[in-house]
């Protein structure tokens, strides 16, 4: 009677984690940029019917465990896959700020930190103290173009081109970045007080500021975005070789504008109360396994 109980045991822990992702989901709903997480779950059976290794033949009587080596697991045991984000555009907010750049597509921007490159779809940015464009968390954007162009725009006021609006620099940038990423970060400080024009963003990531080119945004897209990963502050990681795609054709950024989380809360609320209801039931299955074995060591002995 031990073995029935397991499989509802390893369940409820696994809608429990369910249950954690829900919450975080639900928790930043109105996160920008923000891309909501899915839990999957593993199956022994399919693995071992795909298992690269050939079963030997069974020198005495056939079990069902001939068929499906579990190298001694219980093949109802469930186990969580792992949770993976789910890469569906979010709405586009309008800010009419010049330096919010909405991506509309796949694509990602690519961003300098201290462990490397890191991808993010985040686009509201900064001018750093040190005229250097940066995300809200002082991570340096960085441009496809290495060394960067000539023009630049200086770093306490940026003309938005919409009402003569301007951004303050006051953000810190992050100086922890590799030499060869610090070449491709974009630096607005080498203008003259009076810029050229207002600066505008192109939908293809060019920067201008009046008919003068400073920069190029780097967006980049992905043959298998599930294979990004979770960093934390709206970053990911590429955890696959040769997964990027060095151009964006099907990806177009939008300037004074900012993607929203792609939770939908209405959604999230209906999966939080499914998932809470099937881990109530593995609860009511334990309790009921329990009950039994009770009898089994405390009634069947006197019988």
């Amino acid at each position: 009677m031990a073995n029935p109980i397991w499989p509802s045991v390893s369940g409820a822990m696994a809608r429990s984690q369910a249950i954690d992702t829900v919450a975080n989901n639900m928790a930043n709903v109105n996160t920008d940029g923000f891309k909501k997480d899915v839990t999957t779950f593993k199956a022994y059976l399919k693995q071992a019917e795909r298992s690269e290794f050939p079963n030997d033949i069974p020198k005495g009587p056939i079990t069902d465990s001939d068929f499906y080596p579990l190298d001694g697991r219980h093949k109802a045991w469930v186990t969580v896959d792992g949770t993976h984000a789910l890469m569906k555009q979010g709405a586009l907010k309008p800010t009419h700020r010049p330096l919010d750049i909405a991506i509309d597509g796949p694509g990602f921007f690519e961003v300098g930190t201290p462990e490397g490159v890191r991808y993010t779809r985040h686009g509201s940015f900064r001018v750093a103290k040190d005229g250097m464009l940066v995300t809200t968390e002082g991570y340096p954007v960085l441009t496809s173009q290495p060394g960067g162009l000539a023009t630049a725009l200086p770093a306490t006021a940026v003309q938005s081109g919409q009402g003569g609006q301007t951004t303050q620099g006051g953000v810190a940038t992050d100086q922890g970045i590799s030499p060869d990423l610090l070449a491709r970060t974009i630096k607005l400080t080498d203008v003259l007080e009076n810029p050229s024009g207002p600066l505008t963003v192109t939908e293809q990531g060019n920067i201008y500021s009046g008919a003068d080119l400073i920069a190029k945004l780097s967006v980049v897209e992905f043959k298998k975005p599930a294979a990004l990963a979770k960093r934390g502050q709206n970053l990911f990681e590429d955890t696959l070789a040769q997964n990027r795609i060095p151009e964006q054709p099907r990806t177009l950024l939008r300037q004074g504008m900012i993607e929203t989380s792609n939770v939908n809360p209405v959604e999230e609320m209906a999966e939080m109360i499914r998932q809470q209801r099937l881990f109530e039931h593995d609860l009511k299955a334990i309790q009921t396994f329990d009950q039994m074995m009770d009898k089994e060591v405390n009634d069947l002995g006197k019988l």
